[in-house]
């Protein structure tokens, strides 16, 4: 393991570690990327867990870094068990709706994490689709429709965001609620 991934090792899920000072690092000195993203291949849950948060907040300012793996990303999103793995991971998918030329596998990434038993992810998923439907309004009838789906979810928590994302989507001169949209290169949304 290399040393930057030491230190995204622990032992408890509930902790991010030392995701923000690996993606501090990352951001200044951007060769050291590769070394961060390896952690996505890691056996260990809390490693891949606080790698994809670390990846998560170098998405914010530096989405470019992200690109070159993004189908790999997509493939880790569809077969991953760790629910903070995949949270971080629909979050970063919301982060890269910048790249109209990834709109179309994005928009089916996150789609299919929509049914995911995560709460935290179903949620991140609900705000990164109602990013994609603003930047991309002829995907706006399809992402209504799926988030609308989770009208009568069985969390209060889900029923909460789906409420107030429709609210955002049905009216265009409605604001995206603080805390949804994090990246740099979406604050006009």
């Amino acid at each position: 393991m290399n040393p930057i991934l030491e230190w995204l090792s622990g032992s408890d899920l509930r902790s991010d570690g030392m995701a923000d000072e690996v993606a501090e690092v990352v951001l200044k000195n951007p060769t050291l990327f590769e070394e961060v993203v390896v952690g996505m291949d890691e056996a260990n849950d809390v490693v891949r867990a606080r790698t994809a948060d670390a990846l998560e907040k170098i998405a914010r300012v530096k989405p470019e870094l992200l690109l070159s793996h993004l189908p790999k990303l997509i493939q880790i999103a569809t077969r991953e068990t760790v629910p903070m793995v995949k949270m971080h991971l629909a979050m970063i998918m919301g982060h890269l709706a910048i790249y109209q030329e990834h709109m179309a596998e994005l928009n089916e990434c996150l789609h299919g994490l929509l049914k995911d038993q995560s709460v935290f992810t179903r949620s991140w998923v609900v705000v990164s689709l109602c990013i994609l439907a603003r930047k991309y309004p002829e995907l706006q009838p399809q992402i209504v429709a799926a988030i609308a789906s989770l009208s009568r979810d069985d969390s209060i928590a889900i029923r909460t965001r789906v409420r107030k994302a429709l609210e955002l989507l049905m009216n265009e001169n409605a604001r995206f609620p603080k805390g949804w949209i994090k990246s740099e290169f979406l604050k006009e949304l």
